[in-house]
């Protein structure tokens, strides 16, 4: 697995912006990538070098830009936690998509490993629970709308 931790936010964007670029085109050139992040091309240049010499992306000037396997595995897993964290806020807490979006964006560089993984594991179980779903009450949160005081599959909580 690549070793995201000593990548800055910074680099992480550019290496997520690369990965939907190419997702999209195949291969990324300096425009697109200015585009992707909201950027001046100028500013893209000094960041695709700095990739290039930890030999995440794969750029020469006025090249196309790709990311070498090891970036390629990087951006997945920034990917990952994004795609975990939006959906989080989505499916479980029942937040908008372009909110959700917009924090996820901002929270898959700062969340911890540990956290993560325990997050994770939460959105399976509650992709995967074989009964209702946990519901959202907005005045106390979530419950488990099931009343068995037996289920080995969650945690009951009184909504009343």
């Amino acid at each position: 697995m690549a070793d995201v931790a000593h990548l800055t936010e910074s680099m992480e964007m550019y290496l997520k912006a690369i990965y939907l670029v190419e997702q999209r085109k195949r291969a990324a050139r300096v425009t697109d990538i200015a585009h992707e992040l909201g950027v001046i091309p100028s500013s893209v240049s000094a960041a695709l070098r700095t990739l290039s010499k930890l030999e995440l992306i794969n750029y020469a000037p006025y090249d196309i830009v790709t990311l070498t396997p090891q970036g390629l595995e990087a951006a997945e897993q920034i990917m990952q936690k994004y795609d975990a964290l939006r959906d989080f806020f989505v499916k479980v807490l029942g937040v908008e998509k372009s909110i959700a979006e917009s924090e996820a964006c901002q929270m898959e560089h700062r969340i911890s490993e540990e956290v993560f993984d325990r997050l994770l594991n939460f959105v399976h179980y509650y992709e995967e629970c074989p009964y209702e779903r946990i519901r959202w009450d907005e005045k106390i949160g979530y419950f488990c709308s099931r009343n068995e005081a037996n289920c080995r599959h969650c945690t009951i909580r009184d909504p009343a």
